[in-house]
């Protein structure tokens, strides 16, 4: 060994690293590294063995000294972002990865790994902001383009564009992946017919693509052809795929066959899988047992999936916001009313108080479009935080709106929930703007959070104490927003929904001011998708059994009991 030049020696090295032999290729990187204690290409590669190991803290050491050898190199950076996610440390990860992207944002590898780290947590707005800001160093890359792709499928924004998925089948014509993508755009948009012929595109390049089996089958199933879609899952080929078996649960709890759930489940669970997998395959899990009834089994399943990736919630800072908002707008003048066209319908509430239902149920009326979740009040805030937001406002963030909404037709809605605390900016940008507030009864709501998985920002929907805390604050600002505005916000409970949906529904179009149209009733035969936890029950008629659902969990409710 003696005889061997360094390069030789980290190419045998290398062999034994890629063969698993870790000890051999560990002693000879040490050599080498004793040699030359800074050279950063050893400390990264005894980093990665030490991953490769899954010794995460020896792997974050060896990072850590890599990063202080190299000045904070993004690269390095990236990669102990990377362990970090990996060794469980969520929200350390994610403030590293955002320091490599802040230091090379044009860096296309820098950003494809910010990207992914983004969409693994709910952020695909983000995502694509990476990506758009590094695409010109590389503007062909199709892994670039396939995480746009991505984003714009998971932003909750409709319609979804369809160019960037476009965009990539022109790169990799031959793969099954651009096809799906584009098939899931479809999916989203409505256009079942159009999405099932992309899949089938894809299926035709690989028969055994879990996103192109999975998007297919939900499809059919979108179309009532049930037993169809439950054939082709049936018969898919065994590939381990989450996707493959989250289909199969909704298949199989559709047609009663909760047995068939829970085993689809149970067959890809295992430590393989990242914590977000591991996680939503135990709130689908807690979901179909608590359809049979099991309540403390389905809510075990709750806190476990919550634990592996719930994260941390600021409330302070959140309650601080909340000061500075009501402060802001107290001190704002009234504002002269003007028309706009399309006018806005600005659903808002808590998470899981009704919002995609009622969009769902208004947008079966022909002179109303659905937007879903449009983030852009966010993106007006972080442009300009509070207060200036309202102070001095961009005078452009009008038109950018309604571009962004991208309707012709007379009234448009958009149902981001956390809106709530933006109704002041709203009425200040529009002041005709149509506010509707979906309520519900609060330990429900918190019950429905608690056991559906949401996007890192939204980590108090894992813990029961923070989701109360943010609970109270949606109660205070709203009850602020109705003394600021009395008469304009008009409430909808969920209740008066499953209840009595035909007055409830006039009322709110009255409200709106379009009139009713018996389609509303049949809301549930509109073809579009919503991108919520809620779009399997927005596809089916009213049903009652969500009333009163946290008397099953009564016990397990003691953080929750000031908000009865």
């Amino acid at each position: 060994m003696a005889n061997l030049t360094g390069q030789q020696l980290i190419a045998k090295a290398g062999k034994y690293h890629q063969a698993g032999k870790f000890s051999q290729a560990e002693k000879i990187y040490r050599q080498l590294l004793n040699a030359n204690p800074n050279d950063l290409t050893l400390l990264r590669i005894l980093g990665m063995l030490e991953r490769d190991r899954k010794n995460h803290k020896a792997a974050v050491d060896w990072f850590v000294l890599a990063k202080q050898v190299s000045a904070d190199d993004p690269i390095i950076l990236a990669e102990l972002a990377l362990t970090l996610e990996q060794g469980g440390n969520p929200d350390k990860a994610m403030t590293i990865a955002t320091e490599a992207i802040n230091r090379k944002p044009t860096d296309i590898s820098i950003a494809i790994f910010f990207a992914k780290m983004c969409l693994a947590r709910g952020h695909a707005t983000r995502a694509a902001k990476a990506i758009e800001g590094a695409l010109d160093s590389d503007p062909n890359n199709p892994e670039a383009w396939h995480l746009l792709s991505m984003a714009a499928n998971s932003t909750g924004t409709l319609p979804v564009p369809l160019h960037y998925a476009k965009k990539l089948i022109q790169l990799q014509q031959q793969d099954a992946q651009p096809y799906a993508t584009l098939a899931t755009a479809h999916r989203l948009n409505g256009n079942l017919d159009e999405a099932l012929a992309s899949y089938d595109r894809s299926l035709e390049r690989d028969r055994s693509f879990p996103e192109a089996i999975a998007g297919k089958a939900e499809v059919l199933e979108s179309l009532g052809r049930t037993e169809e879609a439950e054939k082709i899952l049936i018969n898919a080929p065994e590939n381990n795929s989450v996707l493959v078996a989250l289909a199969k649960v909704r298949i199989a709890r559709k047609l009663g066959k909760q047995d068939r759930a829970i085993q689809a489940i149970d067959s890809v669970m295992n430590q393989q899988l990242s914590p977000y997998h591991q996680s939503n395959l135990l709130m689908h899990k807690g979901r179909v047992l608590e359809e049979l009834k099991k309540y403390d089994e389905a809510w075990k399943c709750w806190e476990d999936g919550n634990k592996l990736h719930g994260g941390t919630f600021p409330l302070t800072e959140h309650i601080k916001l909340v000061d500075t908002i009501i402060d802001a707008c107290i001190e704002q003048p009234p504002q002269q009313h003007m028309q706009q066209d399309p006018a806005p319908i600005f659903i808002v509430g808590m998470f899981r108080s009704g919002t995609t239902l009622l969009e769902q149920i208004l947008c079966a009326n022909q002179k109303i479009d659905a937007a879903g979740e449009v983030d852009q009040m966010l993106r007006f805030v972080t442009e300009k935080p509070y207060p200036e937001c309202i102070v001095n406002p961009n005078p452009k963030w009008r038109e950018i709106y309604i571009e962004r909404l991208g309707s012709n037709n007379s009234f448009c809605t958009d149902k981001m929930p956390m809106n709530y605390l933006h109704i002041g900016l709203i009425k200040s940008l529009f002041p005709d703007a149509k506010i509707i507030h979906t309520t519900r009864n609060p330990l429900d709501t918190c019950v429905s959070c608690f056991a559906n998985s949401f996007s890192t920002s939204h980590a108090y929907t894992s813990n029961l104490k923070e989701l109360t805390g943010v609970y109270k604050q949606y109660q205070r600002i709203m009850k602020h927003w109705e003394e600021q505005y009395p008469g304009q916000i008009h409430e909808v409970p969920y209740e008066s929904i499953v209840n009595d949906l035909e007055s409830t529904i006039k009322g709110t179009l009255e409200h709106i001011g379009v009139d009713f149209e018996p389609a509303c009733l049949e809301f549930y035969n509109v073809r579009r998708i919503a991108v919520t936890p809620s779009a399997d029950q927005v596809r089916k008629p009213i049903y009652s059994s969500s009333i009163g659902r946290h008397n099953h969990f009564i016990k397990h409710l003691n953080e929750l009991i000031d908000l009865q």
